[in-house]
């Protein structure tokens, strides 16, 4: 027997994702687990522990689009001054530089000075 539109659709009906949990057990678990949660001793668990739960906590907490996504919406220049003090405290320079797609780690002394 072959693949068609009529055996996929009931393949389709035959699924084996599940129904979601009902609001009430929903609620029901999320109590356990704050509860499951309060009472485990952190202290006395060992780093490998500690990490395994992290692993297992972010898998469940973070949301998978954000991960997924791309940025593509670009943040704004950020700027920034620099103040170059004398040995009594005096502002003797201040240069103020944007991070943007032009900017040079070793120019960023060199920026528009002001005295």
């Amino acid at each position: 027997m072959g693949f068609n539109s009529e055996t996929a659709s009931e393949a389709g009906k035959a699924s084996k994702r599940g129904k979601s949990l009902s609001i009430d057990l929903r609620s029901d678990l999320k109590a356990l687990i704050t509860h499951i949660l309060q009472d485990i001793d952190y202290d006395s668990l060992s780093n490998t522990q500690k990490l395994k739960l992290l692993d297992i906590a972010l898998k469940h907490t973070l949301p998978k689009l954000s991960i997924e996504k791309q940025i593509t919406v670009k943040e704004p220049p950020r700027e920034f001054q620099i103040n170059i003090i004398g040995d009594n405290g005096e502002v003797l320079e201040t240069h103020n530089n944007v991070l943007d797609e032009n900017f040079v780690f070793s120019n960023m002394a060199g920026g528009n000075s002001s005295k």
